[in-house]
């Protein structure tokens, strides 16, 4: 049996983004033995609670130190996250691999803080890559000068016994929203490269043409200050009766949301992937998703796509989609076929792969 030395990074309670990646992959990677090594929010000596903008302590001092001791001898080495890539500067591992899930910081954001120009050094340390997408592999490429003979493609996966079509309103009930009400769904954060302000124009746009939609955003805002600037917006354009915001919803719950909404959007700037768009075309709604490349990879011919910084194109796709039968059924037709070609099991057998190659 592969024996790994699992670099997980912060233990979290909460799974979406790379949490669910890597929880959903566990799952099911049955002929490995992994030996997780994590490390926990700091937390003051009179209180249980975790201590504020500390994490930076756990991460650079204290986790180098845990993995220190925990690693094993002859153990293949899997650092879950680029954001601790920096490690392969610290340590001499013998054989190991990295998870990229994409170059948000370096690429996007452009920070050549210190901290992540170790870990653009670290990803070319690193034995392979694993990446999620053909376009995050180009940008590895582009920013990391590394090889494309050891990046690995292992796009995420959907588990479709959660994920699949249960057309049903009746979780509105639990928030008073009236189930004759066409829905306007977004899952994710409110970082700026997820584009929220744009988008609450183009509902305000919408809502002059078709006044029976709501705008239900779930996800945590991952941001300082932007659910403060999102709820300026929704006084300026007096949505306040006909905008939601819903903080974390637990996995399970999570499809009978897409499965209420009537159109899911998602006019992302800058990804690597959209694990929110497959979920949402499985469980049979419309997808409109940003004309970028990572989400066209994802989305394929599943949905529809339209310029992310175009507000009166963005109202006019939802409109189009809420009141034209024929094209929501062709949209629901594709996205669930396309929605059908992954699977966890998929995903976990590739990296299982990875660790083979890696182990020869």
């Amino acid at each position: 049996m592969i024996e790994i030395d699992y670099i997980n990074g912060l233990s979290v309670a909460e799974t979406y983004g790379w949490a669910r990646y890597q929880s959903e992959i566990c799952k099911r990677l049955t002929s490995v033995r992994l030996n997780r090594i994590e490390y926990h929010r700091l937390r003051t000596p009179f209180s249980s609670h975790s201590i504020p903008y500390q994490g930076h302590i756990n991460r650079y001092a204290i986790y180098p130190v845990i993995i220190r001791k925990h690693v094993r001898e002859g153990n293949i080495k899997h650092i879950t996250c680029q954001e601790f890539a920096y490690l392969l500067k610290l340590f001499e591992f013998d054989r190991a691999i990295v998870t990229c899930y994409d170059l948000i910081w370096y690429a996007y954001f452009g920070s050549r803080s210190f901290y992540w120009r170790q870990n653009i050094e670290g990803l070319t340390k690193a034995d392979f890559i694993i990446t999620i997408s053909e376009f995050s592999k180009n940008e590895i490429i582009k920013y990391a000068c590394c090889s494309a003979s050891k990046i690995r493609v292992v796009n995420p996966g959907l588990d479709h016994s959660q994920f699949y079509v249960n057309r049903d309103k009746t979780i509105l009930d639990k928030y008073n929203i009236p189930q004759d009400q066409k829905i306007v769904l977004y899952v994710g954060s409110e970082q700026p490269r997820q584009n929220l302000p744009t988008l609450l124009r183009a509902f305000a746009k919408l809502k002059e043409t078709l006044p029976g939609v709501k705008f239900i955003k779930i996800g945590n805002p991952q941001w300082k200050r932007a659910r403060e600037k999102l709820l300026a917006l929704v006084r300026e354009f007096n949505l306040a009766d006909d905008v939601v915001f819903m903080q974390y919803v637990p996995e399970e719950e999570l499809p009978l949301w897409y499965n209420c909404a009537d159109v899911f959007l998602y006019p992302c700037l800058y990804s690597g992937w959209s694990l929110p768009c497959v979920e949402a075309m499985a469980c049979g709604t419309p997808v409109i998703a940003s004309n970028i490349p990572p989400l066209i990879e994802a989305v394929n011919d599943g949905g529809m796509f339209v310029d992310p910084s175009d507000v009166n194109a963005l109202a006019a796709s939802m409109y189009e989609v809420l009141t034209s039968t024929s094209l929501r059924q062709d949209m629901i037709d594709k996205g669930i076929k396309r929605a059908s070609t992954f699977s966890w099991e998929k995903t976990a057998a590739e990296t299982f792969r990875v660790y083979r190659e890696v182990s020869v």
